[in-house]
Order: C-alpha cells, then sequence, then structure tokens
C-alpha cells in the first residue's frame, strides 16, 4: 500500500460520514488508520467546523457539517484530478 497524504485520509473520512454518522470503528476501516491515530485526522476537521462528534445509543459519532459538505464537493472536484 503506498502511503497517503493527510488530506486525502480526510477526504476518505468526509466521504463516509457523508452518507451519515459514523462510529470510530467504522472510519478507522474506512480510512485504513488505526484507532489510536484517528484523533490525528478528526480533531483538525472538528476545529475547522468540517466535523461535528456526537452520541448515537450512547456512543461518539462524528458527523459531516455543512461546511464539510462544500470541502467534500471541493475536494472531489479538485483531488481525482491530482491523484494518479
Amino acid at each position: 500500500m503506498r502511503n497517503r497524504s493527510k488530506v486525502v485520509i480526510c477526504w476518505e473520512m468526509l466521504r463516509a460520514m457523508a452518507s451519515g454518522p459514523q462510529g470510530p470503528s467504522r472510519l478507522t476501516r474506512v480510512a485504513n488508520v488505526p484507532f489510536n491515530r484517528l484523533a490525528v485526522y478528526l480533531d483538525p476537521m472538528i476545529s475547522k467546523g468540517l466535523v461535528r462528534k456526537g452520541q448515537a445509543e450512547g456512543r461518539d459519532v462524528y458527523a459531516i457539517t455543512q461546511e464539510g459538505m462544500e470541502a467534500l464537493r471541493d475536494l472531489d472536484r479538485v483531488l481525482p484530478k491530482l491523484l494518479p
């Protein structure tokens, strides 16, 4: 597997959250990152208002915000042109 940038990993997480709130386990599988590294990607997205953390059935879940959807649309348009 080739190394991916933080941007690509965040893009993968945002794409997963676009279909609905996701738990941390699902995000680690979708983005193929270890559980203990999840905060490295989620915390900056939360602080920038792209993602919000909430609770569902007593568990942490992460949901994309409207600003996150706008960022995802931009990334969907640009990244495929830049990636091999």
